[in-house]
């Protein structure tokens, strides 16, 4: 087995345009001003045609000598949409040539293949003396998962990882990931771990092939971050920072009870596997790859909780030994999720913070910031670290949501040094939110969570019960019926001492949760230990797709106007723009407020906040004529904005089929600020991506639209004057 680094300017090229159009989020790094243009947005174009045609994507022609031959037009059209956007891309790669370098060499030193490629292969039943995979490092790539495989047809021709965001060991063990299904895809034998598994557990099924095709990914993820942890003791492996641990906890739990053993040498690999499909042929294979019900988890708890002050001793000593658990659990969670909102802050400006948070940001953001804030917070300590992620919210983090999350940093800070006992800390887990909805609805099912706490709000307990589980379920029903019986155990008595647990510090890297079998407490599911039997319907039931429960942030109550026009005044003349309060009501409020000083904002140079009316001053940063002008951003980056940001007003009728338009700029999703462009001809692959607000309707007004972006020098917005009539 051996690895090569291969370098490639189209795969460089096609990655880094590939991100900007699908694969970026809206905080990350622009490297495009946005809107992009026409021959650029063309890449969307190709990429479908690929896809229709079966085209890997990126297909390994990329990396041939002479790149891919254009000889179909979706190819054509990839390759005219690079060329286009090449004047800007080329520099910013090559910006990266030092770091590249840097990182291939410290990928080389701790690597060491000849001592982990053997086992690496051996636990993929491979030989993998043949292998031979050229790995591409390269600087910017899609998100997620910002690594891949090249493939020509069925053949591994390659692999590519970003590394800007995986690096030091996290690095090694992605190049290990992706050597590990490289091994899978180009040798068979009769240990071969896809093959085995398929012997195991077999099934046509969906979810059948859906548990196997999790489980190899399960084994691969743990054996990559085990064989780091053999030459880096402190390497936390990628399968428990980057996701996987977190979205299937009872796969997971039950891999990792089974195969780390194997991996000590403790056990034979059949032995190992064997154990796996034994595990999970005892339940429906949906138990293992659909989402913890977080309802069900609350409905649990709260329940237990009635019940213990009911005088249920049982139920308090249930409770007392399974809140430490949870709380840890869930303190491990938000950690992780804490470590993802931190990634926000790549764009920070260092000079506008304090020297301590500049510095802790940068720290955070080095590489994914999952990993680097898990790095951090052990180098500076639990509390101080989360004692900065406390301000990195309140102060530069409330453009991104902070404001929401400032507080759940400081209940997490509070929980660490031991000032939250662990049944407050889960009741406040439960209850509190983050700007888009429940805490944890990155990893669990959170669709029932809501009617959960009004349930336990209003006292329902029959609600709480039908969600609760099987073992929940059936406590509640033995103390309804003992009561309806006439007991009552405040005045018969109920002094059965309850053995409490010593006092649980919270460890953040811990794995509870998805561990307990169906229909018992904690298992995340109301369904009883029957229903969830391995039964013939396994073989014919269609796979469940996850429901999102997503909260757009919207902001407070805007003022609304019956008719709003603005006038932009220019070095070149006056611009007229009759705005639409009725269709758009946040966009134009906010336009409105930062044009005329009625809305604060925070000064890109200074960091201070100001008052002041916003785009007075401002110069119209990018001017492309027969596209758009854009203006409205004080820092001259065109990515800059006031500070905050505001929801999409996106409309399907509002369409981008004729020039003079009026919209915002964004950097994504929900992320427009200040900046907006007016259009100089139709741009209809612009449709649904931003928010109209308004159109330059008189000819005197469109002729200096178009004299902006004809001028050869600077020209500036001197000011903004709007006459509105509220509604």
């Amino acid at each position: 087995m051996k690895v090569t680094y291969a370098r490639s300017d189209t795969l460089d090229l096609f990655l880094a345009l590939h991100r900007e159009l699908a694969g970026r989020c809206s905080w990350e790094v622009c490297l495009l001003p946005r809107p992009v243009e026409p021959a650029v947005a063309a890449l969307r174009d190709g990429l479908r045609g690929w896809r229709a045609a079966g085209v890997p994507i990126p297909p390994a022609a990329l990396v041939a000598p002479d790149g891919p031959a254009a000889t179909d037009a979706a190819t054509r059209t990839v390759l005219a949409a690079m060329d286009a956007a090449r004047p800007r891309l080329a520099p910013a790669i090559a910006a990266f040539a030092e770091r590249r370098a840097a990182a291939e060499a410290d990928l080389d030193q701790r690597l060491r293949l000849p001592e982990v490629g053997g086992a690496l292969a051996a636990a993929m039943g491979v030989a993998g003396e043949a292998l031979e995979l050229p790995v591409h490092l390269v600087p910017f790539a899609p998100y997620p998962p910002s690594v891949g495989l090249l493939l020509d047809g069925s053949r591994v021709a390659g692999t590519y990882l970003d590394f800007r965001r995986y690096v030091g060991a996290t690095l090694a063990d992605a190049t290990l990931t992706q050597l590990g299904w490289a091994l899978l895809r180009s040798e068979h034998g009769p240990g071969h771990l896809l093959g085995r598994l398929r012997a195991l557990l077999p099934g046509t099924g969906p979810y059948q092939r859906q548990l196997r095709l999790l489980l190899t990914k399960t084994v691969v993820e743990l054996t990559a971050g085990h064989l780091v942890r053999t030459t880096d003791p402190q390497h936390r492996p990628c399968v428990e920072v980057l996701g996987t641990a977190w979205r299937f906890p009872r796969l997971y739990d039950l891999v990792r009870r089974h195969w780390t053993p194997y991996l000590d040498g403790h056990r034979d690999r059949e032995a190992a596997l064997a154990a796996i499909a034994a595990e999970a042929a005892a339940y429906a294979p949906r138990w293992y790859t659909e989402n913890i019900d977080g309802a069900s988890l609350a409905a649990d708890f709260y329940l237990l909780e009635w019940l213990a002050a009911q005088g249920d001793a049982p139920a308090a000593e249930r409770l007392a030994r399974w809140a430490p658990q949870l709380s840890a659990d869930f303190a491990g969670q938000l950690d992780l999720i804490i470590g993802t909102e931190l990634g926000h802050y790549e764009c920070a400006r260092p000079d506008a913070l304090a020297p301590d948070l500049a510095d802790f940001l940068a720290r955070v953001n080095l590489g994914d910031s999952r990993v680097a804030w898990w790095r951090t917070r052990r180098e500076l300590g639990e509390i101080p670290a989360l004692d900065l992620a406390v301000d990195a919210f309140a102060g530069p983090g409330v453009e991104y949501g902070g404001e929401a999350w400032a507080p759940i940093a400081a209940m997490l800070r509070r929980y660490a040094a031991g000032e939250l006992p662990a049944r407050v800390f889960i009741d406040q887990c439960f209850t509190l939110q983050h700007n888009n909805g429940c805490l944890f609805d990155k990893y669990f099912e959170a669709e029932h969570l809501l009617p959960v706490l009004e349930a336990q709000a209003a006292g329902d307990l029959a609600t709480l019960a039908r969600h609760a589980s099987a073992e929940v379920r059936r406590r509640w029903q033995r103390h309804r019926y003992r009561i309806e019986r006439g007991y009552s155990p405040q005045w018969l008595g109920a002094d059965r001492a309850v053995d409490l647990p010593p006092p649980d510090r919270p460890r953040t890297g811990r794995l509870v949760l998805g561990a307990p079998p169906p229909g018992s407490l904690g298992c995340g599911s109301a369904e009883e230990a029957e229903q969830l039997a391995a039964s013939p319907a396994d073989a014919t039931a269609p796979v469940r797709d996850r429901t999102w429960q997503f909260r757009r942030p919207w902001p407070a109550v805007p003022r609304r106007y019956a008719a709003a026009t603005a006038v932009l005044h220019t070095g070149l003349g006056e611009v007229r723009l009759e705005l639409w309060p009725t269709v758009v009501p946040y966009t134009v409020d906010n336009f409105v407020a930062l044009a005329g000083g009625a809305r604060s904002w925070r000064d890109p140079v200074t960091g201070g906040r100001r008052d002041d009316p916003f785009y007075d001053g401002v110069a119209f940063h990018r001017r492309v004529p027969g596209f758009v002008i854009e203006a409205g951003d004080r820092s001259g980056t065109g990515q800059g904005g006031p500070g905050y940001r505001i929801p999409d007003e996106v409309r399907a009728d509002q369409v981008f089929d004729r020039p003079f338009l009026v919209a915002m700029a964004n950097n994504g999703r929900d992320s427009a600020g200040s900046r907006f462009f007016v259009t100089l001809a139709a741009a209809r692959h612009l449709d649904g991506g931003f928010v109209q607000f308004g159109e330059v309707v008189d000819d005197g007004s469109r002729a200096v639209v178009t004299a902006v972006a004809a001028a050869s020098g600077p020209v500036r917005l001197l000011r903004v004057t709007i006459d509105a009539t509220p509604a």
